[in-house]
């Protein structure tokens, strides 16, 4: 359980190598396929940084720098790095551990803890770092997030309509609502994507029909 919870703290906190082809026009018109590698932050940098614009960089064919197709504010983002924040916080004051300047830092402090916890708190910890990284996965994939309008959250007791998000990227969920989520390797089917989507569709074909 402990090295589960540093993958996912790696996963929420440290830079990664991305590597991507990427086929276009050099200057003399002729086509290429060069490889693009590129140092990604770690999905909590990745969230914040979502919440602003960004301008793509330029390639190798000459072409120009372009907007990438984000939100002026992309609202969702800000409050659920600040909720992943605030958990945090509240886990190093409930381990006595004295909180740091960023939210990298607090969540490190708690890798560098959970040996002194037992076995039911690890798992609690495991879970919670679990449902901030699904969150980072739906949230910082804008350009590829749909919205399906008018269906409700399928969580009993939510039922927020307009309030799902899908990150067609990562094929990952969220509820805006309530904060529940859905992935590809979901332990249960109740958190499945693939449950998710075909709710949506019976949804959405009983509204056009």
């Amino acid at each position: 359980m402990l090295d589960q919870i540093a993958t996912v703290a790696d996963d929420l906190t440290e830079p990664h190598m991305h590597s991507e082809s990427i086929t276009g026009w050099d200057r003399n018109r002729h086509r290429k396929t060069r490889r693009w590698t590129t140092v990604q932050p770690g999905l909590l940098a990745q969230l914040h940084q979502s919440v602003i614009p960004v301008w793509s960089t330029p390639d190798d064919f000459g072409a120009s720098s372009v907007p990438a197709s984000r939100p002026p504010l992309a609202v969702e983002a800000l409050s659920r790095h600040d909720e992943i924040a605030m958990a945090v916080l509240r886990w190093c004051t409930s381990m006595g551990l004295e909180t740091r300047v960023s939210v990298e830092s607090n969540v490190r402090a708690l890798v560098g803890a959970t040996p002194k916890l037992d076995e039911e708190t690890a798992a609690a910890l495991l879970d919670e770092m679990r449902q901030w990284r699904r969150w980072c996965l739906v949230l910082t994939g804008w350009e590829q997030l749909y919205c399906p309008a008018g269906v409700p959250c399928p969580i009993v007791g939510c039922g927020m309509r307009n309030s799902l998000r899908i990150n067609l990227t990562n094929a990952t969920a969220l509820c805006r609502a309530c904060g529940s989520t859905w992935t590809k390797d979901a332990e249960d089917d109740a958190g499945a994507i693939g449950v998710l989507a075909d709710y949506i569709k019976q949804r959405t074909d009983r509204t056009a029909a």
